[in-house]
Formats: C-alpha cells, structure tokens, sequence
C-alpha cells in the first residue's frame, strides 16, 4: 500500500500539468463572468448597444495586427478572434484564415492584384464638358 500512494500523486501531477497546459476555450454561450474565470480580466472592455467586446493581449499585437477578441450580444458569447495559439474557441470565429507569409509574399495565385477601374471624380466630369465644343 505504501508504493500506491506516491505513484496515485505522481499521477494527479501528471493530469493536473497537462490540465495546465490545454489552451482554455471559449463556448458560445458563455456570459461575461465566464470569460473571464477562464481567460482572465480582459486588456480593455468596449460596449456598443447590446454588445460587449472583450480584447486580451495575444504577444503578436504588432506581427498579427489586432489583440485577441471575445464578441458577446446580451451577455452571451457570440464570436471569437484568437491570433494566440493559447486560446480556443469552439465556435464558428468570423475571423479568415491565416495567411502564411510566404503566401502573402506571392501574392494571389495569379501574380496579379485586381484595382477596380477608376471612376472619374466630378472635377474631372466638369472639366471634360468645359472643354469640348
């Protein structure tokens, strides 16, 4: 009985640690509170009528442009943007997939970028009518 025992802590330890080491996740649904028992007070809370954007520093502000972000309407978790591998969402993020920078180095598969025709502004009009006959 003496040998079970610190082989029953060992593993707890071992579930515990790997307990730690699963990304938490975010499930619709989820109210505020709960957010935030599993990520943590958020960087900065922003409102707008019924919605609630909770935003949490992600270590790649500057490579991935945007901090990560926690969409909620009525208190209930309606969308999520991770950029941080640290964190899940087990919903349908609104956020496009990640382009790889060699991708975004190439470009599109064409090698071309499509620009829409340019419209010509209303000076340009003006000054087309003054000049013909």
């Amino acid at each position: 009985m003496r040998y079970i025992k610190p082989w029953l802590a060992l593993t707890v330890l071992a579930v515990l640690s790997v307990e730690a080491q699963t990304a938490p996740t975010i499930e619709p649904g989820m109210s505020q509170s709960q957010v935030e028992e599993r990520l943590g007070q958020p960087l900065a809370v922003r409102t707008y009528g019924s919605f609630t954007y909770l935003l949490y520093r992600n270590g790649c502000e500057k490579r991935c442009g945007m901090n990560d972000l926690v969409v909620l309407d009525s208190n209930k978790v309606v969308d999520a943007v991770f950029r941080s591998s640290a964190r899940k969402y087990a919903g349908s993020s609104s956020s496009p997939r990640a382009i790889p920078a060699d991708e975004a180095r190439r470009g599109t598969s064409g090698g071309q970028l499509y620009t829409p025709p340019k419209k010509p502004d209303a000076n340009e009009q003006t000054s087309q009518r003054e000049t013909q006959p």
